[in-house]
């Protein structure tokens, strides 16, 4: 049986985008409210973050009384980050027909929580100096071409067009 790797899954990538694109051509089709639900009610005071079916655990370091048991806001923050960017490399591999062998992308961030326990602190209150580190493996592809993949994903992943733009969000009291 032959090995299969990422290019064999980046051909039937295509395909199924082709496909879906020529079932729903109108942009309106493909708007959808994208929910995750959040709980915090137990003694570990963990967050519990159900997306669809599944299930994922935020917790917090001892200084802010967790047992790390996951992984922290903005360490998810970098996780999603990286997904996104992940995923448009495939999109854009998929769309400009260029054969993939890995792609790993590592997003690194500054982050200072002092000011959440009331400690005066010059950095940001968010985090900041979010890097997005890409290796991409694709034996055989010219690198002007991977730079045609570089350039679709810079211009088109939407996270990363999220954190370079300014955004709302409403806290809606329930």
């Amino acid at each position: 049986m032959p090995v299969r790797g990422l290019r064999d899954y980046l051909t039937g990538k295509r395909e199924a985008m082709k496909a879906a694109a020529a079932a729903r051509p109108d942009p309106e089709d493909w708007r959808e409210t994208v929910e995750a639900t959040i709980v915090a009610d137990d003694a570990t005071g963990v967050r519990k973050l159900r997306i669809g079916s599944q299930l994922y655990m935020s917790d917090s370091g001892p200084a802010f009384g967790g047992f790390r048991l996951g992984p922290s806001s903005p360490e998810l923050l970098c996780g999603v980050i990286g997904t996104c960017l992940t995923h448009t490399y495939e999109i854009a591999a998929a769309t400009l027909d260029v054969p993939l062998d890995r792609v790993e992308v590592r997003v690194t961030a500054q982050n200072n929580d002092a000011g959440l326990l009331g400690i005066d602190c010059a950095d940001p209150p968010v985090p900041w100096d979010i890097q997005a580190h890409v290796s991409v493996d694709a034996a055989g592809v010219d690198p002007a071409t991977l730079l045609r993949v570089h350039a679709f994903v810079a211009e088109r992943c939407p996270l990363t067009r999220l954190i370079r733009t300014e955004n709302s969000l409403t806290i809606v009291i329930e």
